[in-house]
């Protein structure tokens, strides 16, 4: 049965009209039906309501940001943009994001002029970027993204849509969701099954005691003997063997506390503790009179763990970009440290 999906555009409106018109003409194109601003432009609390209405009927959520931030609501101190955005995130409608690649080649009645509103704009941006976003340079250029990007996101996150009244019979199509709903049940039960079981193509890899040799950089501190105190003297590399489970003991905490931005912020900082605990006493039997400081995963060593545990089918990466523990990779954790009866 053929389905129409509604696509949200919000954007600025008067420095953005040829954008939007190119998205709009993509999305006909597509077969989508196009709603936003220049319906009901946002400009007051009321308009508000109406606005989030539309974007709960709404499949799909498309932000175009140039280089202007838009009308700010007095309640929430945001542009309703902004609001539009955030309200699309909350209420888990698939969003994506299209930025102008460089606001200062922008002529400069269209950007902004003001210093906290050009504040605000950045860190919308900043926002923006962290979900699905592609940058555009041209409204020609945004149109092309768009026809690729919604193609491309309603077979990764498929939607009800719309379908025509006239061609719907009542009696056959609750048959088929009724059929369809116990079909997706029966699934579901096996994919629960299926996901907390250890995968059979994963027995011939490394896993468990199986050791691993972890390359890594520290920094020497020798005394300084004028002022008594430790300075930094050179980095060094060295390595330590640790087994498969002693590393996944130190990444799932972090994955179930939501802490994986690590890899990104810390460079794999996750596992220095059990470097340090496990190599500390071989350095101080090599450097007697030094202490050690600024331990640092070798790269190459954090992506083959990464990958190893990807392929033991311990850790995913989800629809987000960032890593999360599987069903099987939860449950393998929690029986390594759950404390049996003795």
């Amino acid at each position: 049965m053929e389905k129409r999906y509604q696509v949200f555009i919000s954007s600025t409106y008067t420095d953005l009209v040829e954008e939007r018109n190119e998205v709009m003409q993509a999305l006909l194109e597509l077969e989508c039906m196009p709603s936003g601003m220049e319906l009901f432009p946002a400009s007051n609390e009321t308009q508000w309501n109406w606005i989030k209405k539309v974007i709960n009927e709404s499949d799909y959520y498309i932000v175009i940001v140039g280089g202007k931030y838009g009308t700010i609501s007095e309640e929430m101190g945001l542009s309703y943009t902004e609001m539009e955005y955030r309200y699309a995130l909350e209420k888990n409608i698939p969003v994506i994001g299209f930025l102008y690649e460089d606001i200062n080649k922008l002529p400069s009645e269209r950007t902004e002029i003001d210093v906290d509103r050009r504040s605000k704009l950045e860190d919308f941006r900043e926002l923006v970027k962290k979900k699905l976003c592609k940058f555009f340079n041209s409204p020609s250029d945004l149109g092309a993204k768009v026809s690729r990007s919604m193609t491309q996101l309603k077979k990764q996150f498929p939607a009800i849509g719309w379908i025509r009244a006239d061609v719907v019979n009542d009696n056959n199509y609750s048959k088929e969701i009724l059929r369809l709903r116990d079909e997706n049940e029966v699934l579901q039960k096996e994919i629960e099954i299926l996901s907390s079981q250890a995968p059979a193509d994963t027995l011939y890899l490394e896993s468990g005691k199986d050791e691993f040799n972890v390359e890594f950089v520290f920094t020497r501190n020798k005394i300084n003997e004028e002022t008594g105190r430790y300075r930094k003297y050179k980095q060094s590399a060295s390595s330590i063997i640790i087994s498969w489970d002693d590393l996944l003991k130190q990444l799932a905490p972090n994955l179930l506390l939501d802490d994986n931005s690590y890899y990104s912020r810390n460079k794999g900082n996750v596992f220095i503790g059990i470097i340090m605990r496990k190599s500390i006493q071989n350095l101080e039997e090599k450097y007697p009179e030094e202490n050690f400081t600024d331990f640092l995963i070798r790269h190459e060593s954090l992506n083959t763990i990464l990958m190893q545990f990807r392929a033991l089918k311990y850790i995913t990466i989800n629809k987000e970009g960032r890593w999360e523990l599987t069903k099987y990779g939860d449950k393998y954790y929690t029986e390594l440290i759950a404390i049996r009866k003795k």
